[in-house]
């Protein structure tokens, strides 16, 4: 089955280990390259409720579970302008060594995953701050009480990175 234009931005975004620059900065090393920073999942429990938005060419929702055992676990779908699903996935922020990692795999809206069936793809934290979370090129910034801006630097087949942002505002379920 081909999958969506959107499904393999997004896979290529997440496999990606670099750490997504700041706009006019020079690119950073690897997020390898450097020790992940201290965190508990208490830092990122902000993330918890029900957020829509706009980005990868369709209508997006993520769900964040509040945090338990150390452990935020949430889903997203993306809706095509066709009204169409285009992927799934389920993913988390996990404690480990002290430090937070997030976890996602990915689904095709038949449920036919891509990441084989006992893998998930795994990124440390590179960086966080008040209101940001950052792991590789996927971060997680607050935009007030009620808006969530995810950006995605997603590395190209050519080596570019194209940087796309989902937009989000808390609604209530």
């Amino acid at each position: 089955m081909r999958l969506p234009l959107a499904a393999l931005a997004l896979l290529a975004c997440v496999a990606a280990s670099a750490q997504y620059p700041s706009p006019g900065a020079a690119p950073s090393p690897p997020a390898a390259a450097a020790p992940s920073p201290p965190a508990r999942i208490a830092d990122v429990a902000w993330l918890t409720g029900y957020w829509v938005g706009e980005g990868l060419g369709g209508e997006v929702e993520d769900v964040w579970l509040p945090p338990k055992a150390g452990v935020l676990l949430g889903a997203f779908r993306l809706h095509r302008t066709d009204g169409k699903p285009g992927f799934y996935e389920l993913f988390a922020i996990e404690e480990v060594d002290d430090t937070l990692q997030f976890v996602v795999k990915h689904f095709n809206p038949d449920w036919v995953g891509w990441e084989e069936k006992d893998k998930a793809l795994r990124i440390r934290l590179s960086r966080i701050a008040p209101g940001e979370i950052v792991f590789g090129r996927i971060v997680f910034q607050r935009a007030g009480p009620d808006g969530l801006v995810v950006k995605l630097g997603i590395r190209e087949k050519s080596g570019e990175v194209r940087h796309e942002t989902l937009t989000y505002r808390r609604k209530p379920l």
